[in-house]
């Protein structure tokens, strides 16, 4: 075979169809004919005056914005220049191949001057949308959800911080352990059945209307100079770095159904609250059998609260680190019937009637049946064993329980295919890894649209492709 020389281009004109060069099957198509952008004009309408010079389209705005996420560009300044030679850009936005496409710098400025005045935040709505159009299409499989959170590097040198006192607040279900721990108390009281339901209604008429005191303590973290809610994250002892922290909630089918941004210093089982609020207020859980998590989520409040919503909690169960050479606390067997603890030398501890303010009744042995224990020098230094025991263990104990149940087992094992391959593909696809953006609000607000376009390709590459 003769090797071919191309000759010297010679540049000619031509009609050119931009419809007819994109690919019937292109998931940027599937997503234009399936995905009604026109909600974005009744939500900033009322921005805009009846007069004066006309505006950019705000569709086109977001588009391109859409468009950073869904090719993984590094940034929107660079998203906006691949817009003056990138053919497939410009049809998705509607633009002619001749067109002048918009400055870097106007999506920036018209949600500083514009859209930042919306009651709900532009790109919340987006991702609103995306939920309400997958849930059109019956894409969505709620019989086992998936919680997690992975980390964002954020825009900050870690060297450039300082400390600070900030104040520690109180649990979001404080106010409900505090009637828990005054409804305990009545058990030990000798009433009868009259009494007792007059001092429950009581109990619960002050509970309702005492105020939870919203700040408990204060605590000094490190914070950086350049980005306040970024918090400091330490990868390993020599390694850290700012960031923030995603907790995302997902489906069978790996779809994003909630997204809640903190610092990096803010742990699982606190961020969890707020994403869980928000997949009961805004989906259907009657179906929802599981509730899938790590470790991290093991909490006796957490348990009870998936389990009074009916759902099975599948969590990762752990041993805590105990002294060596010493009894571990499972090793005191729990009576139910008789409210007591049995040690391993069959001696009982009594429960105290004292219960601490973070809700753990407090299980007392006798000093004499210590003091002549043939295992004291496993079991205490101290005059006698005293054992902790949370008014809540009982839905704890019911979750280590249901881990041993085959279909929890299969679940849980489930669990890397779903909500880690989000934030695999998250990283690796859309940019996940860092942030160009500080503050909690702008960074929520860019991570949001990132799990909306993942959510948006992902229903074009599976379902209509």
């Amino acid at each position: 075979m003769s090797m071919t020389k191309l000759n010297e281009k010679v540049f000619s004109s031509e009609i050119v169809n931009l419809d007819e060069m994109i690919p019937n099957d292109h998931f940027l198509r599937v997503i234009t004919e399936h995905f009604d952008w026109n909600f974005v004009y009744d939500e900033v309408e009322k921005l805009y005056s009846k007069v004066g010079r006309k505006s950019i389209d705000p569709i086109v705005l977001i588009k391109i914005h859409v468009l950073k996420f869904l090719f993984n560009e590094d940034s929107l300044r660079k998203t906006y220049e691949s817009l003056n030679y990138n053919m497939l850009y410009k049809w998705f936005i509607g633009y002619d191949i001749n067109q002048k496409t918009p400055n870097h710098s106007t999506y920036s400025q018209n949600y500083r001057r514009k859209f930042c005045k919306l009651e709900k935040d532009l790109l919340q709505t987006v991702f609103d949308k995306v939920i309400d159009l997958l849930v059109e299409w019956n894409c969505l499989d709620m019989t086992a959800v998936y919680i997690d959170s992975t980390h964002t590097k954020a825009y900050a040198n870690k060297k450039k911080n300082h400390k600070e006192t900030v104040k520690i607040e109180a649990k979001k279900y404080q106010k409900e352990l505090d009637l828990e721990i005054a409804l305990k108390g009545l058990q030990d009281e000798d009433l009868t059945d009259e009494e007792y339901l007059e001092e429950v209604e009581r109990i619960v008429k002050c509970n309702e209307e005492v105020n939870t005191e919203e700040v408990i303590g204060e605590k000094e973290i490190i914070v950086s100079d350049v980005d306040k809610d970024a918090g400091m994250l330490y990868k390993s002892d020599k390694e850290k770095m700012f960031g923030y922290n995603t907790s995302v909630i997902c489906e069978n089918n790996n779809y994003i159904l909630t997204v809640d941004t903190n610092g990096s210093n803010v742990h699982d089982s606190i961020s969890f609250y707020q994403s869980f609020e928000n997949l009961v207020n805004h989906f259907n859980i009657k179906d929802t059998k599981y509730f899938v998590g790590d470790a991290a989520y093991l909490t006796s409040h957490i348990c009870k609260t998936i389990i009074d919503l009916e759902m099975i909690p599948a969590f990762l169960y752990t041993r805590k680190k105990y002294r060596k050479g010493y009894f571990k606390k499972y090793e005191f067997v729990y009576d139910e019937y008789n409210n007591i603890y049995i040690c391993p030398n069959e001696k009982d501890l009594i429960p105290t009637g004292s219960i601490t303010k973070d809700g753990y009744m407090i299980y007392k042995s006798c000093e004499k049946d210590c003091s002549n224990c043939p295992f004291k020098e496993q079991c205490t230094k101290g005059k006698c064993k005293q054992v902790l025991r949370h008014v809540w263990e009982e839905y704890k104990e019911m979750t280590n329980d249901y881990r041993h149940h085959d279909d929890v087992k299969e679940i849980y094992r489930q669990r890397p295919q779903h909500i880690e391959r989000v934030f695999a593909d998250g990283k690796m696809k859309y940019g996940l890894r860092k942030t160009y953006f500080r503050t909690k609000k702008r960074v929520h607000r860019e991570l949001t649209l990132l799990y909306a376009c993942m959510n948006l390709k992902k229903f074009a590459l599976h379902h209509y492709a």
